[in-house]
């Protein structure tokens, strides 16, 4: 007899679904606590003002590169310190921070130092842009990555490895 052509006696069928029933929500409850327990770590609360802290303990971010531009967000943790993250995070904080990206001096010479800088402040353009739907800062870095991904002779210059660059910053907020 094939499959289709089988009398099913409704009562198996009845507890059947009941058993897997039970098993979903037996899954969906473990799953639920696990969620709880990683995410204890979370921030349900404003991050901490007036001490140093990195970034990353404040807002998560994703990232990408297209050309010689990146591109990442900045989505704090706690959807309030989003006004504070505003603060913090300029054009001339990112510029800053990347800058060392286009340092293609090995020594710690002050000229060549200034030199980077002039080609940082003359070239390289910071966009930020405030996502207010979701309360996080969306941030275009044009001219920074030598060419770009493809060109570049740099190790792994990806806009995914800047975000973690951006993320590792001390940062000290307002109240």
């Amino acid at each position: 007899m094939s499959q289709s052509n089988k009398v099913v006696n409704p009562e198996y069928n009845l507890r059947h679904t009941l058993t897997q029933a039970a098993k979903l929500q037996a899954e969906i409850d473990k799953s639920s606590s696990d969620f709880a327990v990683l995410c204890s770590s979370c921030s349900h609360s404003p991050a901490p003002s007036g001490q140093k802290i990195p970034l990353y303990k404040v807002a998560h971010s994703r990232a990408g590169d297209k050309g010689n531009d990146i591109n990442f967000s900045l989505i704090p943790h706690f959807p309030p310190d989003y006004t504070r993250l505003k603060l913090i995070v300029t054009p001339q904080w990112v510029k800053s921070v990347v800058s060392h990206l286009l340092d293609l001096s090995l020594s710690s010479d002050l000229d060549a130092r200034n030199q980077t800088d002039k080609r940082v402040n003359e070239n390289v353009i910071v966009e930020i842009y405030e996502v207010k739907g979701i309360q996080s800062l969306n941030i275009v870095v044009r001219n920074i990555l030598d060419g770009g991904v493809n060109c570049s002779r740099r190790i792994d210059r990806h806009g995914k490895t800047i975000s973690d660059l951006i993320l590792c910053q001390q940062v000290v907020l307002p109240p």
